[in-house]
């Protein structure tokens, strides 16, 4: 370590590195799985851990599809996956999607780092921006509670964005439902879907 610089001497021209600008956009820090976990500040006192969740992320066509499954996710020749071609299917969208990404939270083991709500909304939109930057995405379709996140850090009641599509900062609008895996046995939340679909199909309809 040099010495601390006398009276008459220059000042020590080595500098560490500068942090990154804090008007870098969430998509830049998410582009390594490193710099990704940048967006997840050092843990507050007052912010409580949301519980660990999976999140895939898939492509149909012009619409990607980022969904809250059960590790290891979702699998052909499941209920949950023909559940999702046929809601594809009636949609006019291609029904055999193809996988792109995962997202798991929290994403370090390491408790210093934040696991609230908050951290992982903004980790969530990092990710899903830097995974569809070069992607022609008009519209993006979530199901499950998690997948609310990406457009509300509140995670108490994820449940008021079904049926509803919202406006993206940096992203296509998304659009939530329940979860593959609830939807079967909620009526009520089936027909929110399809009144839903028949609202966003334009999206990708306009495009053919």
């Amino acid at each position: 370590m040099p010495a601390d610089a006398g009276p008459h001497e220059q000042p020590d021209q080595t500098s560490e590195p500068a942090p990154p600008a804090a008007s870098a956009s969430l998509a830049e820090t998410a582009e390594k799985p490193a710099t990704e976990m940048e967006a997840v500040t050092k843990a507050q006192p007052s912010s409580p851990a949301l519980a660990p969740f999976y999140l895939q992320l898939w492509l149909a066509g012009p619409c990607a599809l980022l969904l809250e499954v059960s590790e290891p996710g979702l699998e052909k020749a499941t209920a949950p996956y023909r559940l999702l071609a046929d809601i594809l299917r009636a949609a006019g969208l291609p029904d055999r999607p193809a996988l792109f990404a995962d997202f798991q939270w929290p994403l370090t083991r390491n408790p210093q780092f934040d696991r609230s709500a908050e951290a992982a909304s903004q980790a969530l939109i990092a990710f899903v921006q830097a995974r569809l930057e070069d992607q022609s995405v008009v519209s993006i379709g979530c199901f499950g509670e998690r997948c609310a996140l990406l457009a509300d850090a509140d995670a108490s009641t994820p449940e008021r964005l079904f049926g509803r599509e919202e406006a993206l900062d940096g992203l296509a609008p998304a659009w939530f439902a329940a979860g593959l895996e609830q939807l079967p046995s909620v009526p009520s939340e089936k027909i929110k879907l399809w009144k839903l679909l028949k609202r966003v199909m334009p999206r990708w309809k306009e495009r053919e």
